[in-house]
């Protein structure tokens, strides 16, 4: 693991100073929060999606433009762990005047629009994890995840905020996981409409259908976000969310969702986050999940992330 460390050091080394060349950029975060369950004795320290990563793109001339992208997980909490260094989006591409295509690995349609209506995505009290509001569908990775592997993904060019996104699994099997979303984005308005077929569910050579539909709506400081997911059939009940926002100044904003997804309680969360700059923010939250009675459990978290 310490080689695989300082691969990725040298390499981000060497890559820096062919940015400016190349039209390339390193990126990434660093994103850690010290969390408190009810069901342990003790504090944790989490690492939430920190990563480091390369991206760009070439002019290729006559409209043609092509991009790259190559992302890797990193976890700061954690030393000499086999889960300390993973790959994440990793892709090439061509844009024209006809849309993007994509190939890869890379979040899929379904994916894509779920942590738009989530304030407390990528912390421990996001959906689709801890609280268990969205569906499994949106993380993971593999032909089925959120993340898709061996996938072809075309993007269609925005007409009036609407664009359609489709992607295909290649991993050559005799049925591949498909899937297709309608996604309108403008700076008020957010809603979509997705549907991805399953491979493998409820067994081996079989497929169920995932659907869902959602939208938010900006009104001054606040936003209010609603998504239902039809998934009983994949992971065994349908999935409720609601999210909403305030933005109480330049610098904080409150935000709590609450979601459903077919078992005895309501899950919740209340977050209060604080910008220090344009790339380092603070914030605070508690959360009750979505789970039966006996398994319920409830997280405070504390967190802080810089970008870079």
């Amino acid at each position: 693991m310490k080689k695989r460390f300082l691969v990725a050091a040298v390499a981000a080394t060497l890559v820096s100073p062919l940015a400016a060349q190349a039209d390339a950029t390193v990126y990434g975060n660093v994103h850690l929060s010290i969390d408190s369950f009810d069901s342990a004795d003790n504090l944790d320290m989490n690492s939430n999606t920190s990563a480091i990563g390369v991206k760009g793109k070439e002019d290729l001339g006559g409209g043609m433009t092509a991009l790259f992208k190559i992302e890797f997980q990193v976890d700061p909490s954690e030393r000499n762990s086999g889960g300390a260094l993973t790959d994440r989006d990793q892709w090439v591409g061509l844009k024209g005047a006809m849309g993007t295509v994509k190939f890869g690995t890379m979040s899929n349609n379904y994916k894509m629009m779920g942590g738009k209506l989530d304030p407390m995505y990528r912390t421990r009290l996001e959906g689709r994890g801890f609280m268990g509001t969205q569906s499994g569908l949106h993380g993971g990775a593999g032909e089925n995840g959120g993340r898709s592997t061996n996938t072809l993904q075309y993007v269609s060019p925005k007409m009036s905020g609407m664009n359609v996104v489709f992607n295909y699994t290649i991993a050559g099997q005799d049925d591949e996981t498909m899937g297709i979303g309608v996604h309108y984005k403008t700076k008020q308005v957010i809603a979509f409409v997705d549907y991805l077929d399953v491979q493998g569910v409820p067994s081996p050579g079989e497929s169920e259908a995932a659907f869902k539909l959602g939208g938010s709506y900006k009104m001054g400081a606040m936003t209010f976000g609603l998504q239902f997911e039809s998934v009983e059939d994949v992971v065994g009940g349908d999935i409720f969310f609601a999210s909403f926002n305030y933005q109480v100044n330049d610098n904080d904003n409150v935000a709590v969702t609450l979601g459903d997804n077919d078992t005895d309680d309501v899950g919740y969360a209340f977050m209060y986050n604080h910008k220090m700059s344009k790339r380092t923010n603070v914030y605070a939250g508690y959360g009750d999940n979505a789970s039966n009675e006996a398994a319920d459990d409830q997280d405070i978290t504390v967190g802080i992330r810089h970008k870079f």
